[in-house]
C-alpha cells in the first residue's frame, strides 16, 4: 500500500494577490515527517511550490501523479496558500445557498485570464480518484476552507502574541462568475452533463458509488486561517497544530483523532479560527490518516524477542509515545499477576524496543501488553517581554518562582518556561504578560485571557501565579490523556440528549444529539418569561462492546475545573447504555461570573475514562482555578490500583505511588459541549 502525496505551498504570489511567508515551510515540514515515517517505496510525493504551482500544474498533479494510485493505496492533497470565494454559476446555484463557491489561488490565478481552482474542480479531481477505491485525505490550510473541496463574510483575524493582526491566508472574493467552460468536467462527460454531475459540497460527485474523501479544513467557510511566526520562519497555525498531532500519535491515528487535538491547539492559539472535519458523521474519518481499514478497535500490542532484543509491534506510526529517561512509556503484560512491566527504550517507525523491568521473559514466548505508563509532558509557558524594566522584573519573579516550586525547592514538576529553540517545535500552553505595573495576566497563545489578572510585586505574589499556571497545566494534562494503542478504542461513547418540557428523567427512548462538523454538540439558551433559560440534557454512556467495562465520566469546564460527580465510577454491562447523574436532567449553564447576555458562550468537555479493571475517580478531582490545591492522594486511592489510578496521580500530582498497577487495558473518549446565548 503506497501513499501518493501532492504537496502544494505558495508564498510568492504576484500582485494584486498578497504574498505569504509560511506555506513552503508547511510543505517542507509535511514532506520531512512523511519521508521519515514511511519507507521510501511507500511514500511517493510530488511537491509544487511558488511559481511551479500553477493551476494547470495542480490539475496535472492530480491526474498524472495522484492518478497512479490504485485500489488499496492512499492519496494526500495538502494545500498551504490563499483561499478565497467566487460567485457560483447558475447551473450550480441550487447546491450553494450562499451563492459563493470556495476557491484556492494557484500561483497564476487571476492573471492573464487564469481562474482560481474552484471547489467544484477539486470535487471532480478527487471524485476521479475515490471512484477507483482509493482513500483520499485533503488538508486545506487556507481561508474559507470548510467544504473547500467547495462562504460569506470575513471574521477578522485575532490580534495575538505574534503579530497584530496575524497574517491571513485569504483574498477578497473574485467579483465575476467563472467563464463558460472554466470548470472541470469528469473525464468523458459532455458539457450538457454538467448540472447532473454536480458534486455536493465537500463530497465526491453526488452519484452513488465511491466512498467520500476526508477533508481536514483549517477553518469554517466564514473564517480566516492565520500564519504564526516561529524562530525558524512563519508557519500556518493549522498545519503546525496538525503536524504536532501527527508527530505525537503517528500516521496510524485516524483523521478524527488527529483533528480532535489539532482543533484544540488552534482554538487555544487564535480567536475566530475553528478547524473542521468532514464528513464528521461517516466512517471514513475513522480510517487511519495514511490509509487502512476503519478502526473501531485496535488489536492488542505484542511483545516478542527478535534480532537479539525485545520489541513490541507498535511504533511511531501507531502512536506509541516515546517518553524520556525520567518519564518513560511503560507497558505491562495483559492480566499478569503480579504485574510484569516493560519500559520503552526506543520508538521506531513500525515497532519499539523495550526492556523488561525486574523480570526475565522467555524468548520462545510472545506477550500481549497494554500501555500502563503514559509520558505526560510538562506544561509550557512563554514569558513575554515587558515594556520596561519594571515589567521585566515581574517576569523574573515568575521565572524564579517556577524554578523553586517543586519538591525540595526544585523546578516546578508541572510547568516549565518554553525556550526560544523549543518554540519552533510547539506552541506554548500559556503565556504570561504584564499588562499594567506589578500585574500579571495569564493568556492563551493568542493573548486571550484565561485567568483573572493578579498582582505580582513580591515573591509570594509570584508563587500564586505559579500555582495558577500549574493548575492550568494539570487540567490540560487530564484533558489530553489518551491511549493510542488501546484495544478498547471506541468502546464507550458519550451521548447527550436534549430534555423536553416536562421531562425530569431520561426515558432512553430518543436518540442523542449529533455533533456538528467541528465535533461539538451545540446547545442554546432559550428566552422564557423570567429571562434566559439554561439548556438541560440527559447524558448517557453507551458500551458498544461485548464485555463489561468500568467507566468514570469527568466534566472538564472552561474555568479549569474537573469533577467526576456525573458518573463517579461503575461497571457498564455489554451493549448497555448507562445514564449519568442517575438519569436526571443536567443543567448546562454558563460558569459562575459569566452573565447570560447575547453572545456569551461556555464550553464543557465530557471525558469518559474506560478500563477493564476498576479505578478511583478521586485522583482526577480538581477544583476551580484559584482554589487551594488538593493534597496528593498517596497509595491506593479508593482502595483500587488500576492503571488510571496511576495516571491520575501522575497527571494531577506527579505522584505515582501505584508503582505496578493491575494490568488491564484502558481508553478514553471525549465529547465537547458548547453552550451559548443567542444574539437575536
Amino acid at each position: 500500500m503506497a501513499l501518493y502525496a501532492l504537496l502544494v505551498g505558495i508564498d510568492e504570489y504576484s500582485g494584486p494577490v498578497a504574498r505569504l511567508n509560511g506555506c513552503r515551510n508547511d510543505i517542507d515540514a509535511v514532506d520531512t515527517l512523511l519521508s521519515t515515517r514511511l519507507p521510501g517505496e511507500d511514500y511517493r510525493p510530488l511537491r509544487l511550490t511558488d511559481r511551479a504551482a500553477t493551476r494547470a500544474a495542480v490539475i496535472g498533479g492530480f491526474r498524472e501523479h495522484l492518478g497512479r494510485a490504485a485500489a488499496g493505496d492512499s492519496v494526500l492533497f495538502w494545500f498551504s496558500g490563499h483561499g478565497s470565494q467566487a460567485p457560483v454559476p447558475a447551473e450550480f446555484a441550487r447546491f450553494e445557498p450562499t451563492g459563493l463557491m470556495q476557491t484556492l489561488l494557484c500561483a497564476d490565478s487571476r492573471h492573464d485570464g487564469v481562474p482560481d481552482l474552484y471547489d467544484k474542480d477539486l470535487a471532480v479531481l478527487i471524485g476521479e480518484i475515490t471512484a477507483r477505491g482509493v482513500h483520499v485525505v485533503a488538508v486545506l490550510d487556507c481561508c474559507h476552507s470548510d467544504s473547500g473541496t467547495r462562504g460569506p463574510g470575513a471574521a477578522g483575524a485575532a490580534d495575538g502574541p505574534w503579530r497584530a493582526p496575524l497574517a491571513v491566508r485569504g483574498q477578497p472574493p473574485f467579483p465575476h462568475r467563472p467563464p463558460d467552460g472554466a470548470l472541470l468536467l469528469p473525464f468523458g462527460a459532455r458539457p450538457a452533463d454538467r448540472g447532473g454531475t454536480a458534486p455536493r459540497r465537500g463530497m465526491a460527485p453526488s452519484r452513488p458509488g465511491p466512498e467520500p474523501h476526508v477533508l481536514l479544513a483549517a477553518c469554517h467557510s466564514d473564517q480566516y486561517a492565520v500564519e504564526v511566526p516561529t524562530d525558524q520562519g512563519d508557519r500556518g497555525l493549522f498545519s503546525l497544530a496538525l503536524l504536532e498531532r501527527l508527530e505525537s500519535l503517528g500516521l496510524g491515528a485516524t483523521c478524527r483523532e488527529l483533528m480532535t487535538g489539532a482543533r484544540c491547539r488552534v482554538e487555544e492559539a487564535a480567536r475566530g479560527q475553528i478547524p473542521v472535519l468532514s464528513p464528521a458523521a461517516e466512517a471514513v474519518v475513522d480510517r487511519p490518516f495514511a490509509g487502512g481499514a476503519v478502526r473501531a478497535a485496535r488489536s492488542p500490542v505484542t511483545m516478542r524477542w527478535l534480532r537479539g532484543a525485545w520489541e513490541i509491534d507498535a511504533g511511531a506510526c501507531h502512536g506509541m509515545p516515546a517518553g524520556t529517561p525520567s518519564d518513560p512509556a511503560l507497558l505491562t503484560v495483559h492480566d499478569s499477576d503480579p504485574p510484569l512491566e516493560v519500559r520503552v527504550e526506543r520508538v521506531l517507525t513500525d515497532r519499539s524496543e523495550v526492556m523488561p523491568v525486574g523480570w526475565t521473559p522467555r524468548p520462545d514466548r510472545q506477550y500481549p501488553v497494554v500501555l500502563t505508563g503514559v509520558p505526560l509532558p510538562v506544561g509550557t509557558v512563554a514569558l513575554d517581554g515587558g515594556p520596561d524594566d519594571a515589567a521585566d522584573e515581574v517576569l523574573r519573579l515568575v521565572a524564579a518562582a517556577l524554578g523553586t516550586a517543586g519538591p525540595a525547592g526544585g523546578p516546578s514538576p508541572h510547568v516549565r518556561v518554553l525556550d526560544r529553540d523549543a518554540r519552533t517545535r510547539r506552541l506554548p500552553d500559556a503565556r504570561v504578560g504584564v499588562p499594567r505595573p506589578a500585574t500579571v495576566r495569564i493568556t492563551a497563545a493568542d493573548g486571550r485571557p484565561i485567568a483573572p489578572d493578579v498582582p505580582c510585586a513580591t515573591p509570594d505574589d509570584a508563587d500564586r501565579v505559579v500555582r495558577d499556571l500549574e493548575h492550568i497545566a494539570r487540567w490540560r494534562r487530564v484533558k489530553d490523556l489518551d491511549n493510542a494503542v488501546s484495544g478498547l478504542s471506541g468502546a464507550v461513547a458519550v451521548e447527550v440528549v436534549a430534555v423536553r418540557d416536562g421531562e425530569s428523567v431520561d426515558s432512553g427512548a430518543r436518540p442523542p444529539l449529533r455533533p456538528g462538523p467541528d465535533g461539538a454538540v451545540h446547545l442554546g439558551y432559550r428566552r422564557g418569561p423570567d429571562g434566559w433559560r439554561e439548556p438541560e440534557v440527559f447524558i448517557r454512556l453507551r458500551n458498544t462492546t461485548d464485555r463489561e467495562l468500568y467507566c468514570v465520566l469527568l466534566d472538564l469546564t472552561d474555568r479549569f475545573r474537573i469533577h467526576p460527580g456525573l458518573f463517579p465510577g461503575d461497571w457498564i454491562a455489554p451493549r448497555h447504555t448507562a445514564s449519568a447523574a442517575w438519569g436526571r436532567a443536567v443543567t448546562m449553564s454558563l460558569p459562575p461570573g459569566r452573565p447570560a447576555v447575547p453572545g456569551a458562550t461556555g464550553t464543557d468537555w465530557l471525558k469518559v475514562l474506560v478500563s477493564e479493571v476498576p479505578f478511583s475517580s478521586q485522583a482526577f478531582d480538581l477544583g476551580r482555578l484559584g482554589e487551594p490545591a488538593a493534597t496528593a492522594v498517596r497509595g491506593r486511592p479508593g482502595g483500587y490500583a488500576g492503571v488510571l489510578d496511576r495516571l491520575g496521580l501522575v497527571a494531577l500530582h506527579r505522584d505515582a505511588d501505584v508503582a505496578r498497577p493491575q494490568a488491564g487495558d484502558w481508553t478514553t473518549a471525549i465529547l465537547t459541549v458548547t453552550v451559548s446565548v443567542p444574539r437575536d
